[in-house]
């Protein structure tokens, strides 16, 4: 029996549509029920001057911890380039209602060192009674005073009492600076963008059967994956610029390499669709078409995934100098709904291509219908 039988394909399509939806109600549910775990929203003033006291606020994010249970324990800062210069305080409020901390600010950078940038480490408790690290890069400029001119003592950056960071004691999503709530596009935008190259991998390959066997079921097969891939190229491009607007503040940040490399791909696929419409003949399309296929798909890959690894100002996670979802913000919570959601999409923009398929080869056989009774 040919793998395009309808009867066949019918129960097999079936239940990846059951399977998918599951999924995607799973993730759904679950991706918006979850919360964030504590972190950071905002530290003020952004700039400190050294050799003299500051009074700073730091705004927190904690819903897992509103009723009031989280504790301030102490303030680590640490010279963002290295780890020679640290600085820990513990004169620290904690305001439950307004999810904000205090605390008093005396810095001493000593006669050999300049201004620079200072990662914050605040350690928190809670209502078990676990202590816990909350992280945010780049939280002060510690700009240095001409007063400050005094040697200081300066220790080594190390967790002596080994207290673990948030993600190791609280459950939720993570809670990143910039990304914040928005962390859950994860679950919609990056899916798109596989279920679109798993559906033109399959475009490809059916170009190719149709280059061996010259039958045009191959040809539909091919045109139906990747128009529904296409689709999904739209959609990742619409969530991607709204995460791009809530996070770097541009809905298309025009020197991300990889938002350019994705803008060319998808114009070589709208051509494809504009070539297959230039031509009546349905052989010469298909072959046309196909050698098309196999030959844009590699060029695509590598649009969008290599060679915006070999540039240096990619603003995507993984890319250039930036640090990957995978080591940075994909915790196992989120992997529990990151890996259903890219198998649920996948899943259902397949089953839509499928029926596609299903209406292009009814369409077809009609059309054989008709021409034999005339």
């Amino acid at each position: 029996m040919k793998f395009w039988n309808l009867h066949r394909l019918n129960k097999f399509n079936n239940a990846v549509l059951w399977i998918s939806a599951l999924l995607l109600i799973y993730v759904v549910v679950g991706g918006l029920g979850t919360a964030l775990k504590t972190g950071v929203v905002s530290v003020l003033p952004f700039r400190v001057k050294s050799d003299s006291i500051a009074q700073v606020k730091i705004n927190l994010h904690s819903p897992l911890h509103e009723d009031g249970s989280l504790k301030a324990l102490s303030l680590v800062l640490k010279n963002a380039k290295n780890d020679t210069q640290i600085w820990e305080f513990r004169n620290v409020k904690l305001d439950n209602r307004q999810n904000a901390i205090e605390s008093q600010l005396l810095l001493s950078l000593g006669e050999n060192s300049g201004s620079f940038s200072a990662d914050m480490f605040l350690k928190l408790q809670n209502s078990k009674g676990d202590s816990f690290f909350v992280y945010y890069p780049d939280a002060l400029w510690i700009e240095k005073s001409q007063t400050d001119t005094a040697k200081c003592n300066v220790s080594k950056w190390s967790m002596n009492d080994k207290t673990p960071i948030v993600d190791q004691v609280e459950k939720g999503f993570p809670n990143r600076n910039i990304l914040y709530e928005s962390i859950r596009n994860l679950l919609y935008h990056v899916p798109m963008w596989f279920s679109m190259m798993f559906l033109l991998g399959l475009s490809m390959v059916f170009a190719m059967k149709y280059l061996s066997s010259q039958d045009l079921k191959h040809d539909y097969y091919s045109e139906a994956f990747t128009k529904v891939a296409i689709l999904n190229g739209i959609l990742g491009c619409i969530t991607g610029s709204i995460w791009a607007r809530v996070t770097w503040q541009s809905w298309w940040p025009a020197e991300d390499p990889k938002l350019n490399g994705v803008a060319i791909g998808m114009l070589m696929y709208l051509a494809y669709l504009i070539l297959r419409s230039s031509i009546r003949d349905n052989y010469q399309k298909a072959r046309i078409s196909s050698v098309y296929s196999v030959l844009i798909y590699p060029i695509f890959i590598a649009l969008i995934a290599i060679m915006p690894k070999l540039s240096s100002t990619s603003l995507h996670p993984g890319t250039g100098g930036s640090v990957g979802f995978n080591k940075y913000d994909l915790d196992n919570t989120l992997r529990f709904y990151f890996y259903p959601a890219v198998l649920g999409w996948i899943g259902l923009f397949y089953y839509i291509s499928t029926l596609k398929i299903r209406i292009t080869l009814l369409s077809k056989k009609q059309e054989e219908l008709e021409a034999n009774e005339n």
